[in-house]
């Protein structure tokens, strides 16, 4: 891979994604695409953008053909059976952070406004529509989790984790994974706290892309996204309609802190030794 440091990938990536989302505003606007189709048009023209440079650029290629090539060690598939599903409780306790933050500034009427909610009927056409599926199941499901594991967790983090070791490089990278899904920060910085978790425990991108994988197909609309997503028959001002949120926020206080602690030691290193 290429002498770069963390904060030379770091600006390419952010150059990758400004100039995708200017493809897309100007491939966009003579098709009048807004929303949801826009953003499915910018994720595409990123995604391609960097698949280009992984295949293009022998060093990156070679890299990325090592660490796919790294297969999981024996007796992580249970855990990873357990962090797939454990993981999808990050959104709800994100929402769950907001819920008790309102009720606690007493602004609980203002939860409608503070929470991402959308509406059934338009989240089914567009998840059905054949732009909504393509973005859902190749993007969302298969793509994306390659990409984005081989781009942040591959190449980003071992790169600054070489430089200022792990626990930097653990927040450098989840801050930037946050800002590279700026309106899912939170969410997104947490979730690369787990990947990077799954990381140091098996050593191999694979376990990664797995969970991630699941991850974004547990929390697409017609699974938990619903649930997350839907406030349709909630009394949004009584706190006992947030339970599993507020549950939620707890398992993952909980949860979190100790998956970190159990990833002090990374599997490669106990390899080498």
């Amino acid at each position: 891979m290429p002498a770069a440091s963390g904060f030379q990938v770091a600006i390419l990536i952010f150059a990758f994604q400004f100039f995708a989302m200017l493809v897309a505003r100007l491939a966009a606007a003579p098709m009048d695409w807004t929303g949801e189709s826009f953003e499915f048009l910018g994720q595409v023209v990123t995604f391609g953008l960097a698949i280009t440079a992984l295949l293009a650029i022998t060093p990156l290629r070679r890299y990325c053909h090592d660490e796919l090539g790294r297969g999981l060690p024996p007796g992580t598939g249970i855990e990873l059976a357990i962090i797939a599903p454990a993981k999808a409780a990050i959104p709800f306790a994100v929402a769950g952070a907001i819920v008790l933050w309102a009720f606690a500034a007493g602004e609980s009427g203002t939860l409608t406004s503070r929470l991402p909610f959308a509406d059934p009927q338009d989240a089914w056409e567009w998840t059905l529509s054949p732009m909504g599926l393509a973005r859902m199941v190749v993007l969302s499901w298969f793509v994306g989790p390659v990409i984005e594991e081989l781009v942040f967790r591959g190449i980003l983090y071992r790169t600054w984790e070489r430089q200022w070791g792990w626990v930097p490089s653990l927040f450098l990278t989840s801050a930037c994974f946050g800002l590279f899904h700026p309106y899912h920060f939170v969410s997104s910085f947490l979730g690369s706290v787990v990947y990077i978790c799954v990381l140091r425990r098996t050593g191999t991108l694979r376990a990664c892309i797995l969970v991630h994988m699941a991850y974004n197909i547990l929390v697409s609309w017609p699974l938990l996204g619903q649930v997350l997503l839907t406030i349709d028959g909630r009394e949004a001002s009584r706190m006992s309609a947030w339970g599993l949120e507020l549950a939620s926020l707890v398992f993952v206080a909980i949860a979190l802190p100790a998956y970190l602690a159990m990833s002090r030691r990374d599997a490669r290193d106990a390899v080498i030794r």
